[in-house]
């Protein structure tokens, strides 16, 4: 009875601090992106595809290309119809990252279980503690709304379905991931092999593996192309003896054929640097537990040997769909330790919190490690929310059908429209430009340096072609005629 009472002291606990989670993190999420500090531009694409599909046309995207395009051709973000009723009242970027925020704090409760279920009810606490300040999970904040983090709470609900044997709602669960992003159907394949080496049920696992890969190369073969995209794979990013490589066969024979770059690849040392960061936060424990380790093993191989993208801030988006496995790993090899080692479980949590102190220490003091974290600290100044306020001001003056290019933080606000570019892109064609000479900040994908973008700008507020319809802290909005 009195390990009974302390479980449900435990548990309320733990709902308590989810709880708590939930409205830190949603306020920390909307603090950073009322500073500017999240990705404007993913945002933006995210809030435009829900709004083009609401309003007749299924997920198209004007960010998307020079012309724009229909997201389906990326990415399989498929989930968002399922909030789409969400959507249509709450259609602004702070609900985007709001529904982010909770999805997030939320995939502690899983972690507690499953934690709960192979040890013991305190180290649930503290694994659900762990991957709430783990790194990761911090940075996916700050970085803003993403589909993959959705697939987080998804990806341990799962595995703690099956460890309970709760197969009808862990296969719904599957469909779900599945639906979310196309990278979750490899993952999702491998934990069908999982189900068949260790949890022995072969006809499951077979038809989990046979019907992810299936639905994966439907998505790469037929979807893709069918709404426009002849490089499919493109998101890999291998280069190769100074060309990209997309085809599967191409990547496997460059690989085979020049073993020793691919080894150099994986050992340099920004992928080592990347290695850290995934398992020191938990001591290691992870990779003294392969078989559930390996499920990830997908995303892995992306990361570690095709991904180039994993420096800075952009590292979560290619992380979050990994993470699940990182932690649950981490737990089975602590569940073993302590049924085996009882005298020296101590030492392991010892181990475990000093590698999350050196893991934490870090994050917070190294500039490099992310440079947006470091912009953290610092006090929301009086200036800083008044140019927030002036951009918010002067977007409220575009019209709903207009055409706008517009700067990358002013793009989640002007979403709300078929026709929106991240300038420069179509500067001169659009019915206005919104230009924001005291902070700007030019599209990614633009092939201009910053002194080009402000020479375009001096020359159209020169123009006689456009006439400044609204102007505030160094925000310019421009209308195209007079």
């Amino acid at each position: 009875m009195v390990i009974q009472s302390a479980g449900k002291r435990l548990t309320i606990f733990v709902t308590l601090l989810i709880f708590i989670a939930v409205l830190f993190f949603s306020w920390f999420a909307l603090r950073e992106f009322n500073r500017g500090l999240s990705d404007g531009f993913d945002q933006a694409i995210y809030r435009q595809i829900v709004w083009s599909t609401l309003h007749g046309r299924l997920f198209w995207c004007s960010l998307i290309g020079e012309s724009g395009a229909v997201d389906l051709m990326m990415h399989t973000n498929l989930t968002l119809l399922f909030f789409m009723p969400f959507f249509k009242f709450f259609n602004s970027p702070e609900a985007f990252l709001l529904m982010h925020a909770f999805f997030l704090a939320i995939a502690a409760w899983p972690v507690y279980l499953i934690a709960r279920e192979k040890i013991s009810p305190p180290a649930g606490v503290l694994f659900a503690v762990l991957y709430l300040t783990n790194t990761f999970t911090i940075q996916a904040l700050i970085e803003g709304f993403q589909t993959r983090s959705l697939s987080v709470p998804i990806f341990f609900l799962a595995f703690y379905l099956l460890i309970k044997e709760r197969y009808l709602w862990f296969n719904w669960a599957l469909v779900v991931l599945c639906l979310t992003h196309e990278v979750n159907c490899l993952v999702v394949f491998m934990l069908g092999i999982y189900v068949i080496c260790v949890q022995r049920r072969f006809k499951h696992g077979l038809a989990i593996s046979f019907l992810s890969l299936g639905w994966f190369m439907l998505i790469v073969k037929l979807l893709f192309p069918y709404f426009g995209n002849t490089l499919p794979l493109g998101a890999l990013e291998f280069m190769g003896q100074g060309r990209m490589l997309y085809g599967a066969h191409e990547i496997l024979a460059y690989c085979f054929l020049h073993p020793l770059e691919i080894l150099q690849r994986c050992f340099s040392t920004v992928k080592l640097d990347y290695f850290l960061r995934l398992f020191l936060p938990l001591g290691f424990l992870s990779l003294a537990s392969p078989a559930e380790l390996i499920i990830g093993l997908p995303v892995f191989l992306q990361n570690f040997l095709l991904s180039q993208r994993l420096t800075g801030v952009e590292s979560p988006r290619y992380t979050m769909t990994v993470l699940p496995f990182i932690f649950i790993s981490a737990i089975y090899s602590a569940a073993y330790i302590s049924k085996k080692f009882k005298s020296k479980w101590e030492y392991v949590l010892v181990l475990v919190i000093v590698c999350w102190s050196l893991s934490v220490y870090r994050f917070i003091r190294d500039p490099g490690y992310n440079p947006r974290f470091m912009q953290i600290s610092a006090p929301v100044t009086k200036e800083t929310a008044f140019h927030r306020q002036a951009l918010k001001t002067i977007v409220r003056l575009v019209p709903p059908k207009a055409s706008v290019s517009a700067d990358l933080r002013a793009l989640p606000f002007l979403a709300g429209r078929f026709e929106l570019y991240d300038i420069p892109l179509r500067i001169r064609e659009v019915d206005y430009v919104l230009i924001d000479k005291k902070e700007t900040s030019i599209s990614p994908r633009a092939a201009v340096s910053e002194k080009e973008y402000l020479e375009t700008v001096e020359q159209l507020l020169a123009s006689s072609n456009y006439t400044i319809a609204g102007s505030s802290d160094g925000i310019i909005l421009l209308k195209k005629g007079k």
